[in-house]
């Protein structure tokens, strides 16, 4: 009886180099196209009002104009365009503070530069009224210079629920002087839940 040979079968060899530089074409692209935000609100810190209602409609992604009303009174202006920021406020990570109360100063102001006793490393553009109104239109202007009249700033209002009603009340009174009637309110989704 005739012993079977054995038959040797050759090794499966894979080379990894192309998928190496496929994992690294795909890593750079995803790199290059990605866009970074700084932190649009850094310290500034509010606690939204709660809402029943739940409007499903999305925000867009770009061209948004935030406004953040704190509860000490102030209202900061800050839009997610950098080339807009630095034509408008002179760097592109600066932001607008309008105080509308013109009895009393910011909290920026009486604390030397924090905000919730955090400091404020962002460059602030102090406003008075007058400036505010104008700041409004300039970055409006200014988005749509740049991306040929085709864009405008869809505006978002992040207010304190202990801010005083005079703040937006004056708020509504300059939409109204500079003809921007259409904003979006952030609120939290009130839970059916009771606090336990």
């Amino acid at each position: 009886m005739k012993k079977a040979r054995s038959i040797k079968k050759p090794g499966v060899n894979i080379d990894m180099t192309p998928l190496v530089d496929v994992i690294m074409l795909l890593l750079t692209f995803f790199m290059l196209v990605a866009t970074f935000k700084a932190e649009s609100t850094e310290a500034i810190e509010v606690t939204l009002p709660e809402s029943v209602v739940t409007d499903t409609t999305k925000l867009p992604e770009k061209d948004i104009m935030t406004l953040t009303l704190t509860k000490a009174g102030d209202v900061f202006v800050d839009v997610d365009s950098y080339k807009v920021k630095e034509e408008v406020f002179g760097s592109s990570i600066g932001i607008g503070l309008y105080h509308p109360d013109s009895t009393s100063k910011s909290e920026y102001e009486l604390t030397g530069g924090s905000i919730n006793g955090k400091p404020f490393k962002r460059p602030v553009t102090m406003l008075n009224k007058e400036e505010f109104e104008k700041t409004l239109n300039d970055l409006r202007m200014t988005l749509k210079s740049q991306n040929g009249m085709s864009s405008d700033f869809r505006i978002v209002l992040k207010g304190d629920m202990e801010t005083n009603f005079g703040v937006v009340e004056d708020l509504m009174e300059s939409f109204k002087t500079t003809r921007n009637t259409r904003f979006a309110l952030v609120t939290d989704v009130k839970s059916d839940q009771p606090d336990n």
